[in-house]
């Protein structure tokens, strides 16, 4: 990330990892996951639901407590591209279907915000560094970059930048079945994405939150 060598420190140990079993916007469950690290900072994310029911949401959960939890457990918080790629690694599968997408990709989110906390700085700022000021228009439909279609962070932020260098319009969304995670605002700001599909009124109220940090604008303008 690139706000992650404003601080002194450069290693953040990871101490623990624990997930669970949450709901997301329209009560489907998904996976939540816990990072926390040596300074007792603790990063939680959440992600759209991917999956077909509660039991496949068990065994995501039993995979990030056990498998994915011993193998990253004293790793550095601050070197995603690592972590994600070990991530991928642990899984095994081009689709990422043994231990699913939507678990991975908690894991990685939560590890970015634990890193990004200990830094002392935003989720925005950790990602996107000093350039990250856009705010994006909110949209209510349309094609967009999906968050749920990659597993990792990093393999989300490498597609945009594609998507950029080819010439395109970037409008993110998180994907259907929405979790409870402000993240996908701090994302779309990070990469300045011109757009972002959202119902989630979390996502709102970050995306205000960071406009007032930004510009110290009172009101949030419609889009």
């Amino acid at each position: 990330m690139e706000g992650a060598g404003q601080k002194m420190k450069q290693y953040f140990e990871i101490v623990d990892v624990t997930a669970r079993k949450v709901v997301g916007l329209k009560f489907e469950p998904t996976v939540e996951v816990e990072i926390t690290l040596d300074d007792e900072t603790v990063g939680r994310a959440s992600v759209p639901s991917g999956m077909k029911n509660a039991r496949e949401v068990s065994i995501a959960v039993e995979n990030v407590n056990m498998e994915i939890s011993e193998a990253l457990v004293a790793m550095n918080a601050l070197d995603q591209p690592s972590i994600d790629r070990l991530l991928l690694e642990i899984d095994g599968t081009e689709s990422t279907s043994r231990l699913g997408a939507n678990a991975l990709m908690a894991v990685s989110l939560a590890c970015a915000k634990a890193a990004a906390s200990s830094s002392g700085l935003s989720l925005y700022n950790y990602i996107g560094g000093v350039n990250a000021k856009m705010i994006p228009k909110i949209q209510e439909d349309g094609e967009a970059l999906c968050l749920a279609d990659y597993a990792t962070l990093t393999q989300f932020l490498n597609a945009v930048a594609l998507e950029k260098k080819a010439g395109k319009r970037i409008v993110l969304s998180a994907g259907k079945g929405e979790a409870e995670d402000e993240a996908m605002a701090d994302i779309a700001v990070a990469v300045n994405a011109e757009g972002l599909i959202t119902s989630s009124p979390t996502v709102y109220n970050e995306l205000m939150r960071i406009e007032e940090e930004l510009f110290d604008v009172p009101e949030y303008p419609e889009a």
